[in-house]
């Protein structure tokens, strides 16, 4: 794969991950594209989960990464992507049953119902994100799997509120049942601006900001502290807005100074693992 093709899957994804091009200036030469090109295979993937709006289609895809992800445990790669993967034994050692439970996990994305609380929809999210971050630890020593997977399903549940009216259109739910109950909201009325809407939000996002406080930062990827960081500060934000759902989608394209240094101390940790 020549870097041109890499760098047009980098631009791709940057559109949705700003911090994405900052976290692989931070990486070590010899494994950017290894770095690049794992984090772009995992946005392939979730994109097929979470936002692909045609099930065929979504279906389709996933069954294909499935047949591409088999062989390319025993070295037969045709993907651009994992031709590149390919050349690291790192990821050539990953068992076929592992990229499995990451393809199952996408699936079960698609025909999830709505959680029944907080705990349940991380639970769901961490079907997929869970196994992503068990092969994604591997690229170094200081990654904690379990750390990478609870940012992600974190910064999963944020991105999919931030959708709401067009979750709502395709007849899925990004908050918990439970909060609905609680101020006394239905799907219906979910759809609409509403003075329960924006307390239910502001619950939501709320928790969402205590619960990014309880990951281990030491266990991230330069990248995943990036997002993290800026993740936080947009949920601690839109808890405190008048209008929840307008401040988290405004934010979404904007990445915090802080973020940045954050950023800089998770890939020098990641550096001095040698």
């Amino acid at each position: 794969m020549s870097v041109e093709a890499l760098a047009s899957f980098e631009a791709k994804w940057a559109l949705l991950q700003p911090e994405l091009p900052l976290a692989l200036r931070f990486c070590q030469a010899p494994i950017r594209p290894l770095i690049s090109a794992f984090t772009c295979l995992s946005n392939e993937i979730n994109h097929a989960a979470f936002h692909i709006v045609e099930n065929e289609v979504a279906t389709t895809k996933l069954k294909w990464w499935a047949e591409e992800l088999t062989g390319l445990s025993v070295g037969k790669p045709r993907h651009p992507l994992t031709e590149v993967l390919a050349r690291f034994e790192l990821i050539r050692s990953v068992h076929a049953n592992q990229w499995a439970s990451v393809i199952h996990g996408a699936f079960f994305q698609r025909e999830a119902q709505p959680a029944s609380s907080a705990n349940a929809m991380m639970a769901m999210y961490l079907r997929v994100l869970g196994p992503l971050a068990e092969i994604e630890a591997r690229l170094n020593t200081k990654l904690a799997p379990d750390a990478l997977a609870q940012a992600a399903a974190r910064a999963r549940c944020l991105h999919e509120t931030a959708r709401l009216n067009d979750l709502l259109e395709r007849d899925r739910l990004p908050l918990p049942l439970d909060l609905l109950a609680k101020h006394q909201l239905s799907r219906a009325e979910l759809a609409h601006p509403s003075e329960s809407r924006v307390l239910a939000l502001r619950e939501h996002f709320a928790g969402l900001a205590a619960s990014f406080d309880a990951v281990d930062r030491n266990g991230l990827s330069s990248l995943a502290a990036m997002r993290l960081s800026a993740d936080h500060q947009r949920s601690r934000r839109a808890a405190r807005a008048r209008d929840p759902l307008d401040e988290i989608t405004r934010n979404l394209d904007r990445l915090p100074l802080s973020s940045v240094w954050a950023g800089w101390r998770a890939a020098r940790r990641m550096q001095a693992s040698g």
